[in-house]
């Protein structure tokens, strides 16, 4: 039962790195009638706000000669003619949308890139789906489940942020299970060309941490090894593959991955 509820966590978490998008084209349309139903200019910043997803800028420009700005940190209101260029500029990052009326209306909207996680859930799931793996083992349940759990989330971590994955090492390594020596057990997944003999076979950089229970290894590191530019006859063909190119999952030595 434990395992089970580790299991659905992982999966929880797979669920909060790929978040629903959002059509910031939507939300641009969605702020442009927000704003044209306020009855004043100091009132559209708060009536846009609730149209607005998390973490979302917008910019409205009510037309008019006065001249008048207004709004908050997250909506800003500009009043009369206004360069528009110069008015996205207030916007920054995310994907942006505009929408414009036959009356003068314009509105500009930033919405946060979905391909990036929040990161506090992110954290919060790998915290619960380590610790239920840890109890997991304590109760002496099948260790396939244990080892599916630990190489999901040793897969997840060379796409999270780099203090991110410093916590989830932290937090595997909580969790009972200790980091493999790139040169030990490794699984080559590309090469990097070199003239230096005494670099040859050796690690160049490393692609994914591994992680081994004991002195049983869950996850091989994936990395780079340095290669001869010249050597199109040596031994090792067979298990690096061509200068410059990635190996197909599989293709490396066998055992986990």
């Amino acid at each position: 039962m434990v395992v089970a509820s580790a299991l659905v966590t992982f999966f929880a978490l797979v669920a909060v790195l790929t978040p629903t998008p959002v059509d910031a084209r939507v939300v641009a349309a969605r702020t442009l009638e927000a704003a044209k139903g306020s009855p004043t200019t100091g009132a559209i910043a708060d009536d846009v706000a609730p149209r607005l997803p998390e973490g979302a800028r917008a910019v409205v420009v009510k037309p008019g000669g006065t001249g008048e700005r207004a709004g908050t940190g997250e909506v800003a209101v500009l009043v009369g003619d206004v360069d528009r260029s110069a008015a996205s500029l207030l916007l920054s990052g995310g994907v942006v949308a505009t929408q414009q009326s036959d009356d003068g209306w314009w509105v500009a909207v930033s919405v946060p890139d979905p391909r990036s996680p929040p990161l506090g859930a992110v954290l919060a799931l790998l915290t619960g789906a380590v610790v239920l793996g840890a109890a997991a083992t304590e109760l002496h349940r099948p260790k396939r489940r244990d080892d599916l759990l630990v190489r999901g989330l040793a897969n997840l971590l060379p796409d999270l942020p780099a203090h991110a994955a410093w916590r989830a090492r932290g937090l595997l390594i909580a969790g009972g299970v200790r980091p493999v020596h790139p040169d030990e057990h490794r699984h080559v997944v590309g090469t990097v060309p070199t003239d230096d003999e005494a670099l040859v076979g050796t690690v160049a950089r490393t692609v994914r941490p591994g992680y081994a229970d004991g002195d049983r290894v869950l996850v091989r590191p994936a990395v780079f090894v340095y290669v001869k530019t010249d050597d199109q006859g040596c031994p090792l063909r067979h298990t690096f593959p061509a200068q410059g190119r990635v190996l197909r999952r599989g293709n490396g030595p066998s055992g986990p991955s």
